[in-house]
């Protein structure tokens, strides 16, 4: 039966609220209706109901206003909600977060399982995390990965990842057969743009910027098959990840690839293996790639290029390759206003985006913006986190 208009707006103003809280923090009621231009007292209801389901906590009282009075009360986001588990998965190794509904970082690991099939690799990796997640007694809200490829994030559906040679494979329908939780798919490079709308951009919903994300490929050492390095585009525009028409935005090729052609450029496999090791061979891809991205960033006037991963690591030696073998990025940079920003220590940026995707998500106006799936109402939600806790009783 449909939701009347009353049920809709009293769950997109829940929602809001729920939203605001999470992004700002440390927010009064008050602060809130302001901001969000609700009555005061629909917001005290709000608050009301997200303190009674445990996800809004009360904290300190704030300074008092100009006209005295009693302090407002600053809310939080409680991180005892509930959690969810992000995983970015590489043939050579993985990473994996335990994070919670604040957006704290509970558990993190990284390791490999080369020897795996891809199907056991998954499942080996999620039993990790399942077993480290004993130890933290906080629901799980969702499982969330980040795959390279063009993925069908709403289905959940593998179209195409050259790196775990799939094509078509349903991810979602094998892990749900085995794991009862919401499930989330998603491209590496756009879970890495989750995560700089989160904080590198702090949410601005004017925001244009791309995340890239580069990584070496470290078992192309012991395979011949394996080029040595990738990257992947992930694309924000005016605030929203962008998948494109086909699922396909953010793979990248450079100007010298050719139809047919395995890697993402005309470069031989022989000098792509060899930048895990050789600078020179590096900053030969490093010319590759970033002159091949002049176009795309005078046309589409970017507000920030950040750059994640293990080959932009060396920050200084970045700059400096970039300046010298594709001055025209740096030019196209300054003339649109662009910034280059280095986001390259977190190993794990992928696997947390993973994971703020779906926050991002739990966060969300059901009905207008994006949803990865059919979104849960908060009352869903609830009971689904109430019947883990009488399990575990």
């Amino acid at each position: 039966m449909p939701a009347s208009n009353n049920v809709f707006q009293k769950n997109a103003n829940t929602s809001l609220v729920a939203q605001l809280i999470w992004r700002q923090g440390g927010l009064s009621r008050v602060d809130i209706s302001r901001h969000l231009q609700l009555n005061k007292s629909t917001v005290s209801n709000i608050i009301s109901y997200l303190m009674d389901i445990g996800l809004v906590n009360e904290g300190e009282h704030k300074d008092a206003t100009s006209q005295g009075g009693r302090k407002p009360i600053e809310l939080t986001i409680a991180r005892d909600f509930g959690c969810v588990f992000g995983f970015d998965l590489q043939p050579s190794h993985y990473r994996s977060v335990i994070m919670s509904a604040d957006g704290s970082i509970l558990w993190e690991v990284r390791g490999s399982k080369r020897q795996l099939s891809f199907e056991s690799f998954v499942c080996s990796v999620v039993d990790e995390a399942l077993n480290a997640h004993r130890g933290i007694q906080i629901p799980i809200l969702a499982l969330s990965f980040s795959i390279p490829g063009q993925i069908d994030a709403k289905n959940g559906v593998i179209i195409n990842s050259y790196p775990f040679t799939l094509r078509d494979y349903h991810l979602k329908d094998f892990l749900k057969a085995r794991y009862d939780y919401p499930i989330y798919i998603e491209n590496d490079a756009n879970c890495a743009a989750w995560l700089d709308l989160h904080s590198t951009l702090g949410f601005d919903f004017s925001s244009n910027a791309v995340s890239v994300v580069a990584d070496f490929h470290e078992e192309s050492k012991r395979n011949d098959s394996v080029i040595g390095i990738g990257a992947g585009l992930g694309v924000i525009i005016d605030g929203k990840v962008y998948h494109g028409s086909h699922n396909g935005a953010g793979e990248f090729c450079s100007v010298t690839w050719k139809s047919g052609n395995p890697n993402q450029s005309g470069l031989s496999t022989e000098l792509l293996k060899k930048t895990i090791d050789d600078k020179e061979a590096l900053a030969s891809w490093m010319e590759d790639t970033f002159i091949s991205m002049v176009p795309f960033f005078a046309i589409m006037d970017f507000d920030a290029v950040i750059l994640h991963g293990g080959p932009f690591s060396d920050e200084e030696w970045t700059r400096k390759t970039i300046e010298e073998r594709a001055s025209s990025f740096i030019g196209v940079l300054e003339k649109t206003g662009c910034t280059l920003v280095f986001e390259s220590q977190d190993e794990s940026v992928s696997a947390k985006g993973a994971a703020l995707m779906y926050l991002h998500e739990l966060y969300s106006v059901p009905g207008l913006e994006d949803d990865f799936t059919e979104r849960r109402s908060w009352s869903e939600v609830v009971e689904f986190l109430q019947d883990q806790k009488r399990m575990s009783n």
